[in-house]
């Protein structure tokens, strides 16, 4: 601590009596001390006046080195949930990578795709990360690919274009399977079995359910029996197996609130489902009561949505 407070202390006097360059280097190593210790509106105001700072230099000034300035206030302004802030930043960002081909510019653009979906604008979202992929970049890894295509799946589903969802989450699944990350493999299965569901083919929807639920059991990893019991719900309920759907929605739930922290979106639509469920049986009386319950939570959840 002793020695974070020295070099606090050092920053400080170059931010005062330094100029140019190195300021704005002060300001931005003090802005993501303070970004980590979650002062966050402290990081932010010290990447905005090191932008300023670069700013002051004009030509002088390294585009690589002000894109990365820009990047830091998207992380801040993420934190302070101004998304669509954040994502004017990254944009920022990536226009000056692009300009100078920084090897940079594929996460800026991931992120700038994900402050957008985080801003619930899936197409700005989907359009961001369709175009990560066809950015050439040699130090872009089959991983980081991997999880783009996913992201574009998450876009594409929330716009409800099941089937685009599905190719991206397939490709997506190929190369986590070629890169032998089983859980991302898993992962991958509990969307495509969500995306199988969405088109109506429960037969392919099963197969890709009970592969994403036999690696939770495997595993025992809270939030993949969640889901994979959670989407083996879905499609026993599409196949008209209603007794199983339900045994599946109430595992699902009993994982949820085992969790510390609820996730209150997928438990009010974990109570929906198993309404649902029970008005297919013709348990009216049962699915009104369910219906009439969850409002308790629901109520206070209004214009959230609700987890798939």
């Amino acid at each position: 601590m002793e020695r974070f407070d020295k070099r606090e202390q050092e920053l400080w006097a170059q931010v005062s009596k330094g100029e140019g360059e190195a300021k704005a280097q002060a300001l931005m190593e003090l802005g993501h001390a303070a970004f980590h210790e979650g002062k966050h509106t402290e990081s932010l105001a010290m990447s905005q006046t090191a932008l300023q700072v670069y700013e002051s230099l004009g030509a002088k000034a390294s585009s690589a080195a002000v894109g990365f300035v820009y990047q830091s206030i998207g992380w801040s302004l993420k934190a302070l949930k101004r998304y669509e802030e954040a994502a004017d930043a990254a944009h920022k960002a990536v226009e000056l990578y692009k300009a100078i081909g920084d090897k940079d510019l594929f996460r800026a653009l991931n992120e700038e795709g994900d402050y957008w979906y985080d801003a619930q604008e899936w197409e700005k979202s989907f359009a961001v990360y369709s175009s990560a992929l066809v950015e050439v970049n040699p130090d872009r890894s089959d991983e980081s690919l991997a999880f783009t295509y996913g992201h574009c799946g998450f876009a594409l589903g929330k716009m409800k274009r099941w089937e685009e969802s599905l190719e991206h989450f397939l490709r997506s699944r190929d190369l986590f399977k070629k890169l032998k990350n089983p859980g991302q493999v898993a992962f991958c299965d509990e969307e495509i079995a969500l995306c199988y569901y969405k088109l109506g083919d429960g037969v392919s929807a099963l197969d890709f359910a009970q592969r994403a639920l036999d690696f939770a059991d495997i595993t025992e990893a809270p939030y993949r029996l969640i889901w994979a019991n959670g989407r083996m719900g879905l499609v026993k309920k599409l196949l008209g197996e209603y007794d199983e759907a339900l045994a599946y929605f109430i595992q699902s739930k009993t994982y949820l609130l085992a969790e510390r922290r609820t996730e209150w979106g997928t438990l009010v639509r974990l109570e929906k489902l198993m309404a649902e469920v029970f008005e297919a049986q013709g348990v009216t009386e049962e699915a009104e009561e369910v219906l009439r319950r969850i409002q308790v939570i629901e109520e206070t959840l209004e214009g959230e949505d609700e987890d798939e």
